[in-house]
């Protein structure tokens, strides 16, 4: 799972958008200036991580940042505010080259539920809503009766299970070994702190959820709510 190349990893620094978490030592337009000398370093980093099965602890902390959802909502009620995680440029390093590898694997088993749209490449809400149309018009055409149930997960990515997750990527998906110890390292010990203005929260220890706005983050959810679709094809 980790990087091949130091040329793989220029590529990603390069592809980065212009960015910069306050946990940065540096800011992100000096990490792309210096990739040449920088890019040798994060290979040996991100080989060490994956060889030994441990995401490094000073990646696991996140700031968060809560965000109004639309501009015009009242911003002194709670629920109107989306929750942006800013985490390390190296942690998104490392968790770009773990995702594209867990896609691959996915990919090979053909382990992303064929329904899935959510978070998925080409696939969006338009995809999503396509097939929920062209089912109940297919039913209509067969004189059925449609029922349509929603479920609606409010924090989504606070749902994920830490525990049950890594038992869910080896049973489920096949991934043992230290790659698997690598994800429960990555879901073990994670904090963040939420910043509003020019406070600071005291820090908080997760014992569930994935970050929002994280790169790797929505790829464990979709993988965590997998049974859903086979729970919803069970014949009532």
């Amino acid at each position: 799972m980790k990087f091949s190349t130091c040329n793989e990893v220029i590529k990603l620094i390069s592809q980065a958008p212009n960015k910069t978490s306050q946990l940065d030592p540096v800011p992100t337009w000096i990490a792309k200036e210096f990739s040449n000398l920088l890019a040798p370093f994060i290979t040996l980093l991100s080989s060490k991580s994956f060889d030994r099965g441990q995401h490094p602890q000073s990646f696991k902390h996140a700031v968060v940042l809560p965000l109004l959802k639309k501009e015009n909502m009242d911003p002194t009620q709670l629920s109107n505010y989306r929750p942006v995680s800013n985490l390390p440029f190296l942690s998104k390093l490392l968790e770009k080259a773990i995702a594209e590898r867990l896609r691959q694997h996915l990919k090979e088993i053909n382990g992303i539920p064929k329904h899935q749209s959510a978070h998925q490449r080409r696939h969006g809400t338009e995809t999503a809503l396509l097939k929920v149309i062209n089912d109940l018009l297919l039913s209509a055409d067969r004189g059925e009766v449609s029922a349509l149930c929603l479920l609606d997960l409010s924090a989504a990515f606070d749902t994920v299970d830490h525990p049950l997750l890594p038992t869910q990527l080896k049973e489920r998906f096949g991934v043992i070994g230290k790659a698997l110890g690598w994800f429960q390292s990555y879901l073990h010990g994670r904090t963040y702190s939420v910043t509003y203005g020019t406070s600071m929260s005291d820090v908080v220890h997760l014992l569930s959820s994935v970050p929002q706005s994280s790169v790797f983050g929505p790829l464990p959810f979709v993988l965590h709510t997998a049974e859903l679709e086979e729970i919803a094809d069970e014949p009532v």
